[in-house]
Parts: structure tokens; C-alpha cells; sequence
């Protein structure tokens, strides 16, 4: 059977925001753009008693993953969930010699987290390990009473309670579902782009976050695809997406940073 690092005390906070009427938003992945997120968060203008929950990937590919971070760990009201590239990142800075090392700084955006961090290549590394300890302890679902909040999703061909932890931060097959996975909630998940789902057969949507046709039992899409690709090329129009469980209003804001670009 699957286990999962889940967080009782969070999850009650969030419930208990969208029991009183305040709004819950999601928020995509951030991938180290700091600016983006900032803007994002600007245009929410959270009240008193609002929430934040990032699905995960707040680091890697973009410029600033140190401050995205700071952001998240400062913020009372803004929390995450673990991205796959919190999990790369640990692994990769737990032991600079493996070939996961290598990718993660060479390949998929390490490099420009490290540079993220202020002193010469050995303190940024220390000050990025400095770091695991609050990525490690980000939970890697959030179940609400009618939400279910993950970074890359499930797959559809097991139930539920038998998905890995892989299966939720790796997995791009949820969007592929043709029946409800959790008839009671609302699957929302990140990780794979929605400019990027015709590569697997999907659709994309023409503009705004991806929604599946297949319904849960009170007919609200089965599946939310929030990740719009914030650190794709300018001409698939990368943005950052954040929507608001109370209400289903969707909310975005196209990349600010310009940095050289790279596939989801």
C-alpha cells in the first residue's frame, strides 16, 4: 500500500479557512520566479483569514528559487506542497557525486538555484542544505473535504490508496482519466504544463488553466490542471495560475523574469 507525508495540522487550517468563507488559492508551479510569484500574490489581494497553497516546484529553472522559498517560509498564510524538484534538489545536494546530482545542476535548473543564494559556489551549496529541512517537511498531499491537492497527480490505473509517493510527485497520467479517481473531491494537480498535455493526447486549453470533462459525483471537473508553464518560451505564453477553492476564480500573471528558457 501507498504512503504519503501528509501535514493534519495544515490540512485543518485550510478546511477550516474554506468553512468560514475565506478563500483557499492554489497556486501553480513557481519554479524560482520570485518576481512572478510576488505579482501573483499582489493580484490575489489576500484578506484576513485567506490561505495560500503552492502544489510544489518552488525551485529550479528560474532565477530566484532562494527567495520563492523565503517567501513560503515567512508567510503564515502561504504554505506548499513537495514538487519533484524539492525532491531532486535533496537528493541531488545530499551527494554531489551522483549522476541525479549532475542532472539536477546541469540539466534542469539546480545551477540556478544554487546561484540563487548569495557567496561562492561551496556557501551556496551549505546555504542551499541549509534548506532541506523545511523542503523535506512539506507534505506531499492535501486532502480536504471536497479538494484533494497534489503536485504531479496519480495514476489511473491504481487505486488511490495504493499510489506511491513517486506516483504523486512524478506521475503524468491523471489528466488521462476517464472516470473520477476520488468521486467526492476535486483532483487539483500541477507538474505538467498545460500548453504541453498535446504531447500525451490531451487537448490544451485555448487559455487558463486545463479542466477535464469527466465529472465527480456533484459535476464539478474530476481533474484541475494548474501549472501554465511559467518557465516555458515566450511564444506558449508562460504565466502563473492560481485558483480559489472557494470560489473557482481563476487568477494569472505572465512571467515577468526573462532568463533563458527551458522545457517543462
Amino acid at each position: 500500500m501507498g504512503s504519503t507525508h501528509r501535514d493534519a495540522e495544515l490540512e485543518a487550517a485550510l478546511q477550516a479557512a474554506l468553512d468560514a468563507g475565506n478563500s483557499v488559492w492554489v497556486v501553480g508551479d513557481v519554479h524560482g520566479c520570485r518576481q512572478t510569484f510576488e505579482a501573483l500574490l499582489d493580484k490575489l489581494e489576500l484578506g484576513e483569514g485567506d490561505m495560500v497553497l503552492c502544489v510544489g516546484d518552488l525551485v529550479d529553472r528560474g532565477p530566484d528559487s532562494h527567495g520563492v522559498l523565503t517567501i513560503v517560509h515567512e508567510s503564515d498564510e502561504i504554505n506548499s506542497l513537495m514538487g519533484n524538484h524539492e525532491k531532486i534538489m535533496a537528493d541531488a545536494l545530499r551527494d554531489s557525486s551522483t549522476r541525479l546530482a549532475f542532472f539536477w545542476q546541469n540539466r534542469i535548473g539546480g545551477g540556478q538555484t544554487l546561484n540563487s543564494f548569495p557567496g561562492n559556489a561551496e556557501q551556496q551549496r551549505q546555504r542551499a542544505i541549509e534548506w532541506l529541512e523545511f523542503t523535506d517537511a512539506l507534505p506531499i498531499e492535501v486532502i480536504l473535504d471536497r479538494f484533494r491537492i497534489v503536485h504531479a497527480g496519480y495514476q489511473t490505473h491504481l487505486p488511490l490508496e495504493d499510489q506511491t509517493d513517486e506516483d504523486r510527485l512524478k506521475s503524468r497520467t491523471v489528466f488521462l482519466a476517464e472516470r473520477p479517481l476520488d468521486d467526492q473531491r476535486q483532483i487539483i494537480a500541477g507538474h505538467t504544463p498545460v500548453q504541453k498535455l498535446g504531447t500525451f493526447g490531451v487537448e490544451p486549453p485555448a487559455d487558463g488553466i486545463w479542466a477535464s470533462e469527466v465529472t465527480t459525483a456533484d459535476g464539478r471537473p474530476a481533474v484541475l490542471i494548474i501549472d501554465t508553464g511559467v518557465v516555458l518560451e515566450r511564444s506558449l505564453r508562460p504565466r502563473l495560475s492560481a485558483i480559489d477553492l472557494q470560489t473557482g476564480r481563476v487568477e494569472e500573471v505572465e512571467r515577468i523574469e526573462v532568463f533563458n528558457e527551458a522545457p517543462d
